[in-house]
């Protein structure tokens, strides 16, 4: 298998922009406050989040990469910028808005265990007008593909989605559940299991039972062309309007962070869609991919040499 042909993908990423923040520590002891663990702060790390970890995948892959969101002119958005900046990917798309704070994750991991996540955000769709804007300068830049990294903070709307689709290239959606009716038409869906059962409506008690019927309705309501179901340690399944296309069991050897797995799954996924592979053979370097990942702490990436010594 031919993974070099990927860095001839070229991959407009469009969604919520998210800044990552660790706090690494260990915990001696219990506070005498209230029950809660004291952690002696030992370091800090920060990292690109949401729509911006998809676009760092697909750079480390050597694929030409346009980012497209919309950040909070303050502190973390000019460190978010910064970080995008020093990734070598194109900022020129990301729009500044004084009026929204840029979302902002502060997890605090002790003895390699999350213990909480803050949250700082204020969820505001952009306007019919910016959405235009977007639309427009993604197709501007010739790519074969969109990636539509939805987290929810306003950027992804039917409008957005609707504009997409009249492109005529490639459009993969990882979704969020509570847009799950504005992904229309679009070329594949790839949530979660959990995500899969709120978006449908239906328990999924084990792969025999449910997954099918589940997936069923989301592409009926969607009209996607492919559902891809990733289950963790199950793997990933892929589905078509008909039926089961294809299961690829998991690759992961540890299991170490799940944070951003979703990320490096639709990145790698499409990437290898627009290179010319095949929807089965995309669905396999992306779950070898996803095997990787897991194994390392935040929301990391993959290298091709990695994927192929997974495969």
């Amino acid at each position: 298998m031919e993974l070099k042909k990927i860095k001839q993908a070229k991959i407009a990423v469009v969604g919520d922009l998210i800044c990552d923040k660790y706090i690494f520590g260990s915990v001696e002891r219990i506070s005498p406050e209230a029950p809660v663990p004291v952690v002696r702060v030992e370091r800090e790390k920060y990292f690109l989040g949401g729509a911006s970890n998809v676009a760092i995948n697909l750079k480390k892959l050597g694929c030409e990469v346009y980012l497209f969101g919309v950040i909070g002119n303050d502190r973390c958005g000019k460190r978010l910028l910064n970080m995008i900046k020093k990734e070598n990917i194109d900022f020129t798309n990301i729009t500044v808005m004084p009026d929204r704070p840029t979302t902002y994750k502060t997890r605090v991991i002790a003895n390699s265990q999350q213990i909480v996540r803050f949250d700082k955000e204020e969820i505001l769709q952009i306007d019919k007008k910016q959405t235009k804007e977007i639309v427009n300068n993604i197709k501007s830049k010739g790519v074969n593909a969109v990636i539509v990294s939805d987290y929810g903070k306003g950027v992804v709307t039917d409008s957005l989605i609707n504009e997409l689709t009249k492109l005529d290239v490639f459009i993969s959606v990882d979704p969020k559940v509570s847009n799950a009716n504005v992904y229309q038409n679009v070329d594949i869906i790839t949530p979660n299991t959990k995500e899969a059962k709120q978006m449908s409506s239906i328990e999924i008690d084990s792969f025999k039972n449910g997954f099918e019927m589940a997936a069923k309705k989301i592409i009926k309501a969607s009209n996607a062309k492919y559902l891809l179901i990733t289950q963790g340690s199950r793997g990933m399944t892929l589905f078509d309007k008909e039926k089961i296309v294809y299961h690829q069991p998991s690759k992961a050897k540890e299991v170490y962070d799940v944070t951003g797995a979703g990320d490096t799954v639709i990145a790698i996924l499409t990437a290898a869609v627009a290179s010319g592979f095949d929807i089965k053979s995309a669905v396999k370097i992306s779950n070898a991919a996803a095997g990787v990942v897991v194994g390392k702490m935040g929301t990391a990436t993959v290298t091709i040499e990695e994927i192929g010594e997974n495969l």
